[in-house]
């Protein structure tokens, strides 16, 4: 089996080859089937004349994927830290970063450069992977300041009203939830009746994860943007542009991008659409 020399364009073609085949359904679990194994194996080799086995394929896939892990776990901790946008890097001390390094095996090789192909790896890995979120955020500090300040006041108040409306105990309550900019309300809190009021400590700690997922929700929005990959992917194929035209290619490295998805949907009618795409093809790989 020859070794493969995954330099950076060998990377990026793999890469957009497995996002491709992502969107197209062909990874059922945390793997692609055999279909899209096999069409990662005939698109190295029309696009790069590359010849990759299915093992050499399946061996990337895990690197990549734990590239990408170490990646946004050390995001987690970016907090407070320096930033250089240029490259994509986080700008800190060689002290943070050996601690980070100890925390996260293999994220060293971020301090130079930042994850390439984020975007690709974000729709290969970005459902699949957990990486917790074990990093401080003021919401978190609220918390603990809440429990800290705790008084006898409030421990004497809490004390005073056990046993109040023990009546209908099997009765329930529920408090209103607040409307994120999708229109869907944050997780709600339910009190039961005949149960004693929240203390301070409690509504501070119901305060902070009520806004830290109306949070969540707003920049996943944001980030999404008008329109999903899924969905304009499917006015890709609506407008007459299949699997394996050279549209529907150009539509899956135009797509990743939120401001390419809006001004593709701002067009009328799919003739527009189609002749866009052709268009936009010919534009980057015409001779």
């Amino acid at each position: 089996m020859v070794e493969i020399d995954w330099n950076a364009v060998n990377t990026r073609e793999l890469c957009k080859l497995f996002a491709e085949q992502v969107r197209r359904g062909n990874r059922p679990n945390t793997y692609l089937n055999s279909v899209g194994y096999a069409e990662v194996e005939k698109g190295m080799k029309d696009r790069l004349g590359i010849e990759v086995s299915k093992l050499q394929i399946k061996n990337k896939w895990d690197k990549l994927k734990e590239d990408f892990k170490a990646w946004k776990k050390l995001l987690l901790r970016q907090t407070g830290t320096g930033w250089c946008p240029t490259k994509g890097t986080i700008v800190m001390d060689d002290e943070w970063w050996k601690k980070a390094r100890a925390d996260i095996p293999g994220c060293g090789k971020f301090r130079k450069q930042g994850l390439q192909n984020e975007e690709e790896l974000q729709v290969c890995f970005g459902s699949i992977i957990s990486i917790g979120t074990d990093h401080w955020s003021p919401h978190m500090a609220s918390a603990e300041e809440g429990q800290n300040g705790t008084n006898e006041e409030d421990t004497a108040e809490g004390a005073a009203d056990i046993g109040q409306n023990s009546t209908n105990e099997g009765d329930t309550q529920e408090d209103p939830s607040p409307v994120n900019e999708n229109g869907k309300r944050a997780p709600r809190f339910i009190q039961e009746k005949g149960k004693k009021p929240k203390t301070g400590t409690a509504l501070l700690i119901q305060e902070a994860v009520t806004s830290m997922a109306t949070s969540a929700s707003s920049y996943a929005s944001k980030k999404e943007g008008k329109y999903s990959i899924d969905e304009v992917m499917g006015h890709v194929l609506a407008c007459g542009a299949d699997y394996e035209t050279n549209e529907y290619f150009i539509a899956s490295e135009l797509f990743v991008k939120k401001e390419q998805r809006e001004m593709f949907m701002t067009f009328p009618s799919n003739e527009f659409r189609f002749s866009w795409l052709t268009r936009k093809y010919m534009g980057k790989y015409g001779k």
